[in-house]
């Protein structure tokens, strides 16, 4: 009997075989191209691959990318480049997925999410709050619960949204990056949109539909049941762009473009409201503008614009008329100069191909969170427990939850909740103006720049009062409400009060950069020298940043680079807005035993948990080590990329060990490691005339990687007594932290990517196949017991049971294709399929109960009109 993912892997090579069969012989016969420059799978343009640069053009996003019009899909096949966790046990699908239209946040080389530097035409799009809070510990769509008091909803580490559809193509830097490059321990990924021109009007427009009735699900639950009886997600996705150059005069062009991304779904809510469903929608608009005009004198100006206008509804299936909108806006304004010379003369130094870029930007960003209601009741419909031996029900609530009025098992309870915890924002103005000079000077090349740049950023909320913790009669005796009570009842009153009052903060900052890159060879051997300082005005670091990178080249098809640079994080300001945020205040009440009155509130107990303010902070780098070889073969001519990256992260921020539960201090006690072996083969052939096979193209590559860390997210902790969580395993307590730090990332197997991809019949048809391969591994996963064990440090605590489990090897097949359906008055209409999950393989990833189903295979189908 073959395994279901052993017959998934046998049906993904069948297919990719079938189509390497149809190749002619002649296919073998091509103009021999210089080492490092590729055809990639899909396309016909040049794509550049060095020691630590990946070049992908729009026919490679197109097959790489999931069919949802997300650009930072098309990156997840990369080598060093994570975005899942493939032991996952909550991997199912719930309609508040499917509204989550931001884009998908990926670790690039080890880094967090957060610590990438993305750049849009130019323009660094990078949020400066990072996509963390320290009081975020779920995403809305696994928000089942009460949703966090203070918890911010949505943030993202992109402040825009571009369509996949807008994207020309893009850059993606994972190891060896230049000094030009920084504010990022992970890595650097540069999109590149359409530049306006003046030859002819030209333009695109794009229509994609995608809805549940595409997308085969699976039960996902280790049993296969769904004991919650919870349907499949109902969603309907559209999403539709259009680009327009337009040419005004013989010097001056224009490009106008837009794109929306649009879904709506339906889930239902918690068995006791009344309400039955929530219908939720959610939408991303992504608008784009750039004049350019080119002087008489020489040289070239151009104004551009772009503005992400995001904004989802989300209801709580747990509260009752919980409904908060989380909004995003990001808008970009940018001024350009350009001028080249052939040869200039600086200083008594000369130069030749020299280019002077001089830009000025201004961004404006804000987030919120919009929840109408401020204050939040959490009370009993019903509870019942033979172990306490109490049987209470209330038909206070009837008219909105429905509770029950028996108990339905030994220990049963039904929450009422309503309210909220009203709105909060966030918003950012940044001001930045830099200058780059590049050309080539001596034996090679230089790159020399500067920025200054200023920030003002402020946190808001309404505040709130939440009242939780609820007393009934019975067990606790019976009581008087005090009059004009909203948290007391007849047969209840809540105790606990926690108040936030209305804020309104704000944060500053100024930060200067410089850079310089100097690339020189002589004869075989090459040699790139870089530095880069920044300082900024929160933390008060020059922080000094060398790039240096020697490379061998000693025949045209070999290249041997080694690597060492350091890198320095940009999240400067994170910390800073999150530490001037107020906390609110606890308080708490109780009855008279005698009387029956319930008492005043009791004196407010400040809950300011976190201080990230208090100087002398370092900031957080990561040194790197890398070596690369760049190959092409004599028997096929195929270019091969072998490459290792060792990174080590040092002064992490970290919370401290002599934290309390009511103050958090930030240190730079953390630390990081991760360590790489990738190999990447690539060839592209040309077919002769008068063949049905235009062109065909074959990527595989495969990669191992490992990864460790001392605490698990920014805001991590290192350990202290009476807040952390511990871990049994392997006949040893480990708190969560040097578990975490011990294990790194076992459960990251060695991965790999097959893509083959053609073009027929003079670009008619095109045709991509691929799969991502997950090897068999050995990971450490809850299972899902508890046990008291002795700890060294903190000595006898409840523990969290860890085992090694063996995992099978997991398939993910991918097909894209384009057929033209015709030419009309010189543009091209085509179709648009894309499928992902072929063979419906699930993986090694399991669902909850609560989200039983998971997607297999789903289907992308739209059109697109080229002129």
């Amino acid at each position: 009997m073959i395994h279901e993912n052993t017959r998934s892997a046998l049906m993904a090579g069948t297919a990719v075989g079938v189509l390497w069969a149809s190749l002619p012989a002649t296919a073998l016969a091509e103009e021999r191209l210089p080492l490092g420059t590729v055809l990639l799978p899909g396309g016909s343009e040049t794509t550049t691959l060095d020691q630590g640069k990946t070049v992908l053009g729009n026919e490679s996003m197109a097959i790489r990318s999931d069919g949802s019009g997300d650009a930072n899909t098309a990156l997840t096949s990369l080598p060093n480049v994570q975005y899942r966790d493939d032991t996952d046990a909550d991997a199912g699908q719930n309609g508040d997925d499917i509204l989550n239209l931001k884009p998908l946040e990926l670790s690039i080389s080890g880094g967090r999410v957060f610590e990438n530097n993305f750049i849009l035409d130019g323009v660094g799009i990078n949020s400066l709050a990072g996509n963390e809070n320290p009081n975020t510990t779920t995403d809305l769509s696994r928000q089942t619960g009460n949703p966090g008091s203070y918890t911010f909803y949505g943030l993202h580490s992109q402040t825009q949204f571009v369509p996949s559809a807008m994207v020309d193509s893009f850059e993606v830097r994972d190891s060896d990056i230049p000094a030009e490059f920084g504010g990022f321990q992970g890595g650097v990924v540069d999109y590149r949109l359409t530049e306006p021109s003046t030859e002819r009007a030209s333009g695109k427009v794009t229509f994609d539909y995608h809805s549940d009735a595409m997308v085969d699900y699976k039960l996902g639950t280790e049993d296969g049941d769904n004991p919650f009886d919870v349907p499949k997600p109902e969603f309907t996705n559209l999403q539709y762009s259009a680009e327009v150059n337009q040419p005004l005069g013989g010097r001056t062009a224009v490009i106008l473009g837009f794109g929306r991304r649009w879904a709506e779904s339906t889930k239902a809510m918690d068995p006791q409201y009344r309400s039955g469903k929530a219908e939720n929608d959610s939408r991303s608009d992504f608008w784009r503008l750039r004049l350019a005009h080119d002087l008489e004198g020489g040289g070239k100006i151009s104004f551009g614009g772009m503005l992400t206008d995001y904004s989802q509804g989300w209801d709580s299936n747990y509260i009752e008329d919980y409904h908060m909108d989380v909004e995003t806006r990001g808008l970009s304004l940018d001024a350009r100069y350009e001028n080249e010379w052939d040869a200039l003369e600086i200083g008594g130094l000369g130069l030749s191909n020299v280019k002077l870029t001089l830009r000025a930007i201004h961004q404006d960003n804000s987030a919120e969170n919009v929840n109408r209601e401020s204050e939040f009741y959490s009370w009993y419909g019903a509870y019942f427990s033979t172990l306490r031996g109490v049987s209470y029900t209330t038909d206070a609530f009837d008219a909105w939850c429905d509770a029950p009025d028996a108990a339905r098992e030994p220990e049963d309870y039904v929450a009422c909740l309503r309210g909220g915890y009203g709105s909060k924002s966030y918003d950012d103005t940044r001001d930045r103006i830099e200058a780059k000079l590049e050309g080539d000077v001596w034996r090679g090349s230089f790159t020399l720049g500067a920025a200054l740049e200023r920030v003002e950023a402020g946190r808001s909320g309404s505040g709130f009062t939440s009242y939780t913790a609820s007393v009934y009669p019975g067990t606790f005796g019976s009581f008087t409400c005090p009059a004009d009570d909203p948290a007391c009842i007849e047969d209840q009153y809540l105790r606990i009060r926690i108040t936030q009052d209305p804020y309104d903060v704000a944060v500053d900052a100024k930060k200067t950069e410089a850079y310089f890159d100097l690339d020189q060879s002589w004869g075989d051997f090459g040699l790139r020298g870089g530095l880069r300082i920044e300082r900024n005005d929160v933390l008060k670091n020059t922080d000094i940043a060398p790039r240096l990178s020697a490379s061998w080249t000693p025949t045209p098809d070999f290249a041997l680079t080694l690597g060492a640079n350091r890198y320095y994080s940009g999240s400067y300001l994170s910390y800073a807005i999150h530490g001037v945020v107020p906390r609110g205040v606890n308080q708490s009440r109780s009855h008279d035993a005698a009387t029956g009155v319930v008492g005043d509130w009791g004196a407010p107990i400040n809950l300011n948990a976190f201080s990230y303010t208090q100087g002398g902070l370092r900031t957080p780098y990561v040194d790197e080590g890398s070596l690369a070889m760049l190959y092409r073969d004599v028997w096929t001519g195929g270019t091969w990329r072998l490459k290792f990256i060792d990174r080590q992260g040092k002064d992490q921020f970290a919370r401290s060990q002599d934290s309390t539960s009511l103050v958090n201090r930030l240190t730079n006690d953390g630390t990081n490691e991760y360590r790489s072996v990738s190999l990447e083969y690539q060839k592209a052939w040309e077919v002769g005339q008068g063949r049905a096979l235009d062109d065909v193209s074959l990527y595989v590559s495969g990669v191992w990687s490992k990864r460790r860390s001392s605490n698990d997210s920014y805001f991590g902790e290192l350990g202290d007594d009476g807040t952390d969580e511990f871990i049994w395993y392997d006949n040893r307590s480990y708190t969560r932290g040097e578990f975490y730090e011990v294990t790194g990332n076992r459960d990251i197997p060695v991965r790999a990517t097959v893509e083959l991809a053609s073009s027929w019949q003079q670009e008619r048809f095109r045709l991509g196949i691929g799969a991502d391969i997950s090897f068999g591994y050995t990971a450490a996963i809850d299972t899902g017991t508890n046990g008291t064990f002795v700890n060294p440090d903190y000595g006898s605590r409840p523990h969290d049971i860890y085992e090694d489990f063996n995992f099978d090897a997991a398939v993910s097949t991918f097909l894209s294709g384009r057929l033209r359906l015709a030419r009309l008055q010189g543009g091209d209409l085509d179709l648009n399929v894309k499928v992902s999950n072929l063979f419906n393989d699930l993986g090694n990833r399991t669902a909850t109960s609560r989200n039983p189903w998971m997607p297999g295979r789903a289907i992308h189908v739209g059109t697109s009109y080229t002129w």
